[in-house]
């Protein structure tokens, strides 16, 4: 089915409202994520087209106007690797007022699933439920590592040899994907953009043995820093980024000083042939005002040229 199912009633539209609805109806037919809408009474309001393409419901097979949530779980549940396990969780996520972010779901057909389900607010009720899926069937092969499941060397020429982490390549793929859904959840994120200081003077001092072990152990503080689900890449040479994929329970000051404090654990460990420093630039993704990941990169990137900045600036004095 490549319409959109509404079954509730809409109130006569204004201008304002008839643009607010227009835009909606775009977003979901352009963003990759499926979206699943459920309103108060626990009826499904709305799918879009990926949706019904994720989980197969075209023709005969699409969703019947005023189906309910439990319903609609009963026709998916063969779907699930373990029936009873998605009916029971989806009913309790179905039932908590709060979002939640990063639910993996394994699939009998070998996919694995992301959903985030998020509250629909309104003068502090809920009045509708929105859920958003995708397939990151991918990123699960990849977090298992190239020896899980006879990863396809596809899988693979997203991945930094070295330090084990998304390359470029990967972080573009992954990363557009999370910014189709946080649009449309009105979800807030954080790009941040880190350079390893002096690369080249542990090269010309240590060897590129060292150097390469500088790049590693970057890897690992920025891996050990950040939540499983957030995207951490190694963009070529000394460059890594990272994508925190929901920030709105999480404050910039508090990541940077976890981040800093884990690197200064590394740097306290005895026997270390060098220290290890990093300049960071923060950009910060407004779902209200969405940028392009390539805006966020060329905004992260300059602010982190200011840390350098600032960071050989106080060092000189």
């Amino acid at each position: 089915m490549e319409t959109f199912v509404f079954t509730s009633d809409p109130a006569p539209p204004d201008a304002a409202a008839t643009h607010s609805s227009a835009l909606w109806r775009a977003l979901l037919e352009a963003t990759a994520d499926a979206v699943l809408v459920v309103g108060a009474r626990g009826l499904v309001l709305v799918t879009n087209p990926a949706f019904n393409r994720l989980f197969g419901l075209q023709g005969p097979a699409s969703i019947p106007e005023g189906l309910s949530f439990g319903e609609l779980c009963e026709r998916l549940g063969e779907a699930f690797a373990d029936t009873p396990q998605f009916l029971a969780h989806a009913a309790e996520l179905h039932g908590q007022e709060g979002a939640v972010a990063g639910e993996w779901w394994t699939m009998t057909d070998g996919r694995t699933l992301e959903a985030d389900v998020l509250p629909v607010v309104v003068e502090g009720r809920r009045i509708e439920q929105l859920w958003l899926w995708r397939d990151v069937t991918e990123r699960a092969r990849l977090r298992a590592g190239p020896g899980h499941s006879h990863a396809p060397e596809a899988n693979l020429s997203y991945l930094d040899e070295l330090t084990g982490l998304y390359n470029r390549r990967g972080f573009l793929h992954f990363a557009r994907a999370q910014l189709d859904g946080a649009a449309l959840a009105r979800r807030p994120m954080l790009l941040i953009f880190v350079d390893l200081d002096a690369l080249k003077e542990i090269n010309d001092r240590l060897g590129h043995a060292a150097g390469d072990q500088a790049l590693v152990d970057t890897g690992t503080v920025l891996k050990s820093t950040f939540r499983e689900r957030d995207i951490v890449a190694r963009l070529g040479g000394d460059e890594f980024v990272v994508l925190v994929t929901d920030s709105s329970a999480v404050r910039e000051a508090d990541l940077l000083a976890r981040l800093s404090g884990r690197l200064g654990a590394l740097n306290a460990r005895a026997g270390r042939e060098f220290q290890l420093a990093l300049s960071i630039g923060v950009a910060a993704f407004d779902p209200g005002s969405p940028e392009s990941l390539e805006e966020l990169l060329s905004e992260a990137d300059s602010r982190m040229y200011l840390d350098k900045r600032r960071r050989k600036d106080a060092a000189a004095n």
